[in-house]
């Protein structure tokens, strides 16, 4: 039984409408790292990053379609408005990430680590997101229950169901 409390749905609008303003307010990057890379608006469709450590590091409105980043160290990276459809996720730490209005579609992000992620109207059709730990995460009503409907298994490192971590009921 995980005695974990999730923030209420006002609650946790009103971070991720805080956390936004500080970004933006900031210039887009993430307050809690120094940006690495800056592969923003960058063509990377196909592209093979699996295993690298991209902690960060900005791809906004970046096409990473189909790219492999399978076992990558994504925390703290920005990816908002990215196109990740078909990407290989899978194993992925995308802890404290921005995906908001990221089109993840047919991604693969089994096991991956969404927990504090902010995905605010993400694309999810098809993604499959068996074992991913979505802990801490702001995931909009609409996402939550598409995700809810297909959410299944536990992460294999942190153990947290998937189900539990969306909410789901």
């Amino acid at each position: 039984m995980n005695l974990t409390t999730r923030p209420t749905p006002l609650l946790q609008g009103l971070w991720a409408g805080l956390l936004l303003a500080l970004l933006l307010w900031l210039g887009g990057s993430p307050a809690w790292s120094q940006t690495r890379l800056n592969l923003s608006n960058a063509n990377l469709q196909g592209q093979d990053f699996s295993g690298q450590d991209l902690r960060g590091s900005s791809f906004v409105s970046a096409n990473l379609h189909g790219v492999d980043l399978h076992g990558a160290n994504l925390s703290g990276v920005a990816l908002t408005k990215a196109d990740l459809t078909e990407a290989n996720l899978s194993d992925v730490d995308l802890s404290n990430a921005l995906l908001d209005l990221a089109n993840l579609a047919g991604a693969d992000l089994r096991g991956a680590n969404l927990s504090g992620t902010i995905t605010a109207r993400a694309v999810w059709q098809g993604a499959d997101i068996t074992g991913a730990d979505f802990s801490e995460a702001y995931v909009d009503r609409a996402a939550q229950r598409q995700l809810c409907e297909r959410a299944s298994g536990s992460h294999p490192v942190t153990g947290v169901d998937t189900r539990e971590s969306l909410g789901c009921r």
